[in-house]
């Protein structure tokens, strides 16, 4: 493997326990470099596979006592020996825990809102949330626009909708949800925050020729047919999407749907990860951008268990 990959390790409770680092030599030793100065939340160590030597870097690093690849189903995580840690793709497979969105990402924006928040905080709730960003869309293509919209990022739509209008949305939402119960982050919402996270990481250092924002509404719907068990071309029917973002997601069609393609094999932990992009004279950039990625969503993940 040429590049450095951060892949979950879930147990057989299907909790999120730590983090496999696999890449060559010199670029783990920059990932161990940068986790001693900044390191991951605490229940989520970061470990090497067995095979690899371990390296000295304050101990950021360490080989997991036991250690399964190629999951592929959430049924085959019950089955695994105590103490084992497993990583795989299942994760972006399942379906969500519901079809909801976040009740606690309803009143933060109702507090924005009333606060008269900028648009860039209110992007970062639905960024964390993409059931609620994919009710956002489909309402924007419903408030009785005279033309259709093609639809960039999450700001846009905010801005498209207008404050009056999302306010009393979001309001209604919050109370149609008032009954539901708060959950920790679902491994598909891991899954999805964690495409996004790569995929704007990528635009950010011009890896991708879109913008960044664009680059995470593409990760985020990326999983919707898993999250509500429909079809994507019936969920993005009615969606004002442009069409780059809409042949990436239908037909994996384009730089993006490419770049789409390959959050998938790095889901696998497939060595060969990186055939979409090629940041090959940058690979310490590669480093800070993966554990980015990772980092941002561990920190959400965290701060839900809170």
């Amino acid at each position: 493997m040429d590049f450095l990959l951060l892949t979950p390790l879930w147990n057989s409770e299907q909790s999120w326990r730590g983090v496999l680092a696999l890449g060559p030599t010199h670029q783990l030793q920059s990932l161990a470099a940068a986790l001693s100065q900044q390191p991951l939340p605490a229940h989520l160590p970061c470990f090497l596979p067995p095979q690899q030597p371990l390296l000295a870097a304050g101990g950021m690093l360490a080989a997991p006592s036991a250690l399964q690849g190629g999951l592929i189903r959430a049924s085959q995580l019950p089955t695994l020996p105590p103490g084992t840690l497993a990583h795989g793709p299942w994760y972006s497979h399942g379906q969500g825990a519901s079809g909801q969105p976040a009740k606690p990402a309803l009143l933060e924006l109702i507090g924005l809102i009333s606060a008269d928040a900028d648009t860039p905080k209110l992007e970062k709730v639905f960024a964390h949330a993409p059931e609620l960003t994919f009710r956002l869309l489909r309402l924007v293509n419903s408030v009785g626009l005279r033309a259709r919209v093609e639809i960039q990022s999450i700001r846009h739509a905010i801005t498209v909708l207008g404050r009056t209008q999302l306010e009393r949305w979001v309001q209604t939402l919050l109370y149609a949800e008032h009954s539901a119960d708060g959950q920790g982050m679902s491994p598909l919402l891991i899954a999805a925050l964690l495409r996004a996270r790569r995929l704007a990481n990528w635009a950010e250092h011009r890896w991708l020729d879109c913008p960044p924002d664009s680059a995470f509404l593409l990760g985020m719907l990326s999983l919707l047919d898993q999250l509500l068990a429909q079809p994507m071309a019936e969920l993005l029917e009615p969606l004002p999407l442009s069409p780059k973002l809409r042949a990436a997601l239908l037909d994996g069609q384009g730089e993006l749907g490419l770049a789409l393609q390959q959050v998938r094999v790095m889901e696998n932990a497939q060595a060969e990860q990186l055939w979409a992009i090629h940041p090959h004279d940058q690979a310490e950039l590669w480093v800070r951008a993966e554990l980015d990625a990772l980092r941002g969503v561990a920190d959400l993940a965290a701060q839900w268990q809170a």
